[in-house]
């Protein structure tokens, strides 16, 4: 085999692409050609340096298309985050009913003491109540001396009864004339307060 045919056929002898009986006349004339055997391990040096090279831009591609990955899935969860806040938000948290949306009336039953609320604005009403807390007395105790009613409104939905907009919350008149306490309704643009001088008194 000539020189040039082998040269021809060096890269492809390389790659392993040639017949056996040609790889074998590359492979011998290789052994008998030191100019053809300078010419392969150039070649194969120049392979070699390469490989690390492209598997190195390989690497680096892996890491950026990675990088965007793990950008897109924070920002699809961040979205996910938000919108269930808002949801919970809308659905079962709500906001502060203010005056103009909410009738609230007043009454008394027999030794009870009745506040009734309406909500006039279409949207579901949630109730929160919660102990108002005195000062420390002696004892280091924090002595209960009220209720705290906040009305919320929210988007219907089906977790809460269609239609559900009104409410209803009771306490003992001693509450009010033995104990002191008071009632206090929280509303997004005031406080009304019920106490003891007042308690017997419609209100709206």
């Amino acid at each position: 085999m000539k020189c040039h045919i082998a040269q021809d056929l060096m890269p492809s002898y390389m790659d392993g692409l040639l017949s056996r009986e040609t790889e074998q006349d590359v492979r011998q004339h290789l052994e008998e050609c030191e100019g053809c055997r300078s010419l392969h391990a150039k070649l194969s040096a120049s392979i070699d340096t390469a490989k690390p090279h492209a598997a190195k831009k390989e690497i680096d591609f892996l890491k950026k298309v990675r990088r965007k990955i793990t950008k897109k899935v924070a920002a699809a969860f961040a979205v996910f985050i938000l919108i269930v806040a808002l949801l919970t938000y809308l659905f079962a948290i709500g906001s502060t009913v203010s005056k103009q949306d909410l009738v609230y009336t007043t009454s008394i039953v027999g030794d009870t003491w009745e506040m009734n609320l309406e909500l006039t604005n279409g949207k579901a009403l949630l109730v929160h109540t919660e102990p108002i807390y005195g000062d420390k007395d002696d004892k280091g105790f924090k002595p209960i001396v009220g209720v705290l009613v906040t009305p919320r409104e929210l988007l219907p939905s089906p977790i809460l009864e269609s239609g559900n907009s009104s409410f209803m919350y009771g306490t003992t008149i001693d509450s009010f004339t033995k104990y002191n306490h008071k009632v206090v309704l929280r509303l997004a643009d005031c406080d009304v307060v019920f106490t003891p001088s007042n308690y017997d008194a419609q209100q709206r």
